[in-house]
């Protein structure tokens, strides 16, 4: 199933102190999505990497795609700089392969097929989870290479932040809570903006910059009927990024926002545990310009999730499920010629834990008005070699829908399709002793019927299903602390192949890595970064390929006082000229500085 040489692309390298005992008790994350229940990550058969909070903060990047790009198997490619459109590729997978989940809740447009993370401020984000391999057999159609689950700010305290920095940008945030009894209110409001540069030298002369306003409003209710939530977020709004159109005059402005409302409810017993997510979804996006008319696409999502688990017996644990949600595009100026559909799914999973021996069995099936039926699929199974050291063995299937553009996209949509599906394998290790924690992994997935663009017999151009991809990859990750001393390291290998041309998957780099050394002496807090990409295949006749590159950056933070805090942070040092696209700018050398407050009332 696997070659040899694919696992020495993973073991090559290992320091000599991985092995070594430590009678510490690591400091353990705890994924919510990966399992569909609070799990350790270290208990967890598939590859999982959270990020909280604090690490959000001392990453001191300028959004949420700079810190994705830190995880090992996820790649970014962006169409200019902050706020400009982005494509986000987990193993080697399309854009449209990564489900986003924002609080529980499934987000990103109808139409387009997925969902943008460049509008999303990490202000609002608590934590995010980055679940890599398929994920169909949990949450259905589009977590084909991996589930990006974020949860939104939930303070405990009041924290106002300011910052600024290069090509005029600011940024201003305020989150607190409130405790009334048994009554929690939660809130944080901000906005941003940039004035950018121009993304497509050679084109329009202008700065395309960015500005948005965000803000979340929550309360939590705990009583013997069980834990009521309730919340409402304007992800974005009235935001608006500038752009270079690729043709001509038009459209070179974007106008978006996001609502989401959620109401849940959990009840969590001896032995049992009920969940209840309602929730809500609507996305806008405006296209217009001076020279052409605006243009509306509108997603509109309701959706119902319900999942039960029990404790079977000590080793056996249970969890079932359904989901139901409905998608509809009505308010689009386009006139799609099908514009509502609906989902319908159940799904199961069994999970076994005795001594060291570990197994998860999942199943799901899909009902969906334009495709008709699916089942996937998920099966793990894990030894835990030691009290440290685990190693694991997957395999899952999965499925992709095609997007309202790709089925009725005025004279290009194409009735005739059916979903994408892949079949993955992956085997990995996990090594977590006190401050040390490891983790390598290698897969292997072969992904069908591809949505791809040809030409048909009249001449035009039209999504088909003429693809097939062959995706196979390793992955290394170290975390160690050693008194004031930390560091990181992220490597990714990826072998992405279109096996019907032969030719490599566009955008998508074989090798990346990842790196971070920082030093913590009294007050201070001192970190440098590296960033590397291999050269990668385009697809872009004139520029076929783009080289690699490596980006350092550097940053430092003080501890003015126990509610106050200052940080500095500086990217791409040398000022390097890289590419993500042929004919897109890249940021030049940049710098922040911020100042964070938490006011003791």
């Amino acid at each position: 199933m696997f070659k040899k040489s694919m696992l020495a692309t993973v073991v090559v390298g290992l320091p000599a102190f991985v092995f070594a005992d430590s009678s510490d008790d690591p400091l353990e994350h705890i994924s919510v999505y990966a399992t569909r229940q609070a799990q350790p990550v270290h208990q967890i058969l598939s590859s999982v990497t959270v990020i909280d909070r604090e690490q959000i903060e001392q990453a001191q990047v300028s959004d949420l795609p700079a810190l994705l790009r830190q995880v090992a198997g996820v790649q970014i490619s962006r169409s200019g700089g902050k706020g400009q459109t982005n494509t986000v590729f987990i193993r080697g997978g399309a854009a449209g392969h990564t489900l986003v989940m924002i609080d529980g809740v499934r987000a990103g447009s109808a139409t387009l097929g997925y969902a943008s993370l460049a509008e999303l401020s990490l202000q609002q984000i608590e934590q995010i989870e980055v679940i890599k391999g398929p994920k169909a057999a949990l949450y259905g159609s589009d977590a084909l290479a991996g589930v990006i689950a974020i949860t939104t700010r939930k303070a405990d305290y009041t924290s106002v932040q300011m910052k600024t920095g290069r090509y005029q940008s600011h940024e201003a945030d305020i989150a607190s809570s409130k405790q009334f009894g048994a009554l929690k209110v939660r809130g944080n409001l901000g906005w941003s903006d940039t004035q950018g540069f121009d993304v497509r030298p050679g084109t329009q002369a202008d700065k395309d910059g960015f500005d948005q306003r965000y803000g979340k409003l929550g309360a939590e209710y705990s009583s013997a009927f069980g834990l009521w939530s309730a919340d409402h977020n304007v992800l974005k709004s009235t935001g608006q990024y500038d752009f270079d159109p690729t043709w001509g005059p038009g459209a070179d402005q974007v106008e978006t926002k996001t609502n989401q409302s959620r109401l849940g409810w959990t009840l969590d017993g001896e032995k049992s545990s009920q969940k209840l997510n309602l929730s809500t979804n609507k996305t806008e996006d405006l296209n217009w310009g001076d020279e052409s008319a605006a243009t509306l696409y509108e997603t509109k999502r309701h959706e119902l999730d319900y999942q039960y688990s029990r404790q079977l017996t000590s080793e056996f644990t249970a969890l079932t499920g359904v989901n139901w949600y409905q998608e509809d595009v009505s308010g689009s100026d386009l006139g799609y010629e099908v514009d509502s559909r609906v989902n319908r799914a159940v799904f199961a999973a069994v999970s076994y834990l005795s001594g060291s021996w570990l197994a998860d069995v999942t199943g799901r099936h899909d009902t969906q008005s334009q495709y008709g039926h699916y089942n996937t699929y998920e099966l793990g199974l894990g030894y835990q070699l030691t009290k440290e050291l685990l190693v694991r063995v997957s395999r899952g299937s999965a499925f992709k829908a095609p997007s309202f553009n790709d089925l009725y996209y005025p004279f290009s949509g194409n009735t005739a399709l059916t979903p994408e599906t892949a079949t993955s394998d992956e085997l990995g290790l996990k090594y977590s002793a006190g401050e040390l924690q490891i983790e390598s992994s290698i897969y292997q997935q072969s992904v069908s019927n591809l949505i791809q663009w040809a030409p048909m017999a009249d001449g035009n151009w039209v999504p088909q299903n003429v693809g097939e991809a062959k995706i196979k990859g390793a992955e290394f990750s170290l975390s160690q602390s050693w008194q004031q001393w930390q560091q990181q390291l992220a490597y990714s290998y990826t072998d992405a192949k279109d096996q019907t041309t032969d030719t490599p998957l566009i955008k998508r780099s074989k090798h990346t890595v990842h790196w971070q050394g920082a030093y913590q002496w009294q007050d201070w807090r001192v970190f440098v970064t590296s960033d590397y990409q291999s050269d990668f295949h385009t697809g872009d006749f004139m520029t076929p390929q783009l080289g690699g590159y490596t980006l350092w950056g550097a940053g430092l933070s003080y501890d003015l006082s126990p509610q106050l805090q200052i940080a500095a942070k500086a990217d791409n040092l040398t000022n390097k000229d890289y590419l993500y696209v042929p004919g897109y700018a890249a940021a030049g050398a940049e710098w922040s500085l911020r100042l964070n407050w938490t006011p003791k009332f």
